[in-house]
């Protein structure tokens, strides 16, 4: 799943070239990156991308790069995860309803590609029962930024879920950390079946919508373009139209690292870093700096002196600056940029990282 315009990594991020295209950890996209995760997995089938039209050009090289393959799968209006997942679940039904699905956020950075894959290969056996498994990242730190997972009862290596919770104060973190409580990394595992008979349970008007927008769509051979009444469907994520409500939600383990990489303090988080806790990419001068992160686009010369805890990001006609503990708020700050018509929403690129 491949959507949103990724604002809080602003000015990188643009709708139109938006964060799981570009190289944000490392010299490699996330998108690329979820890619070569997935054709790692045994017996994986060719992928499926559900994103909006917008994106189309990018995915189709991000394909090419990983030697070809896959089906587009086009969304004519964003919906949110649950009728994206829910295209995909009927488009996939249509060939084969035991097939097991597993829903990979394009945006997610996960290195040991290993682990994944025990973790998928565990959830995988269990989905084949009938459940629908959700991947808890256990946390290694109490974080405000993701939503949590109360495991409840054991079932054979996994557990139930016991309850999905909002995103916490950090009080409330703390005490989820010591409560054993994971962190929801919306990656789900489930059979076709399942996961669409849960839809018409729960969320029958999505169900429905995706499922026309299935058949009225445009079926190219490497590309579906969904038909208009995928706009009828309800805008809402997959955890609120499903998970929250059905008897069949399990949690496996995923002991790897994780981020989405929601915002800069997580890039930083999850880059290389020097001596001083600093990540640069592109022409950057650094002196007597700790614990930022600092990049320069194509053309652009940043000098940073005497910051501590900042990102500074300069990328074509844009430059943003904001102490690290306050990067959750740059949405709305570009938000109101925009509106001020002070924003620019081009395409984008940054250099690898160093």
């Amino acid at each position: 799943m491949s959507g949103g315009s990724g604002q809080r990594l602003w000015p990188a991020s643009r709708p139109h070239f938006p964060k799981p295209f570009i190289p944000l950890v490392g010299a490699r996209s996330t998108f690329d990156e979820a890619l070569e995760r997935s054709h790692a997995l045994p017996d994986a089938a060719p992928v499926t991308v559900v994103a909006g039209r917008a994106h189309a050009p990018a995915i189709r090289r991000a394909l090419q790069r990983a030697g070809g393959g896959g089906l587009l799968l086009l969304e004519p209006e964003a919906r949110d995860s649950a009728p994206a997942m829910a295209a995909a679940a009927h488009l996939i039904a249509a060939k084969d309803p035991e097939a097991v699905i597993l829903f990979l956020a394009a945006d997610h950075h996960i290195p040991d590609h290993h682990a994944f894959a025990e973790a998928v290969g565990l959830a995988e056996r269990h989905a084949r029962d009938g459940w629908i498994v959700t991947l808890g990242v256990p946390p290694n730190a109490p974080s405000t930024t993701y939503g949590y997972i109360r495991p409840g009862e054991p079932l054979g290596g996994i557990h139930h879920v016991a309850a999905f919770v909002e995103k916490p104060d950090l009080a409330q973190a703390e005490q989820f950390l010591r409560d054993g409580y994971l962190w929801n990394s919306g990656m789900f595992i489930t059979r076709a079946d399942t996961f669409i008979a849960e839809l018409d349970l729960h969320a029958p008007e999505i169900s429905t919508a995706a499922r026309e927008a299935v058949e009225q769509g445009e079926h190219e051979p490497h590309q579906v373009t969904l038909g208009a009444r995928f706009r009828a469907a309800p805008k809402i994520s997959i955890d609120y139209a499903v998970m929250e409500k059905t008897d069949r939600a399990v949690v496996a383990p995923a002991r790897f690292a994780w981020s989405d990489l929601g915002a800069w303090n997580a890039v930083l988080a999850a880059s290389e870093r020097d001596a001083s806790g600093n990540s640069a990419a592109g022409e950057v001068v650094l002196e007597n700096v700790e614990g930022c992160l600092v990049r320069a686009g194509q053309g652009m010369t940043v000098v940073v002196v005497g910051g501590r805890n900042l990102a500074v990001i300069a990328d074509r006609e844009a430059v943003m600056v904001c102490d690290l503990d306050s990067a959750e708020g740059l949405k709305a700050a570009v938000d109101r940029a925009s509106r001020m018509g002070n924003v620019v929403l081009g395409e984008t690129g940054l250099p690898p990282t160093r």
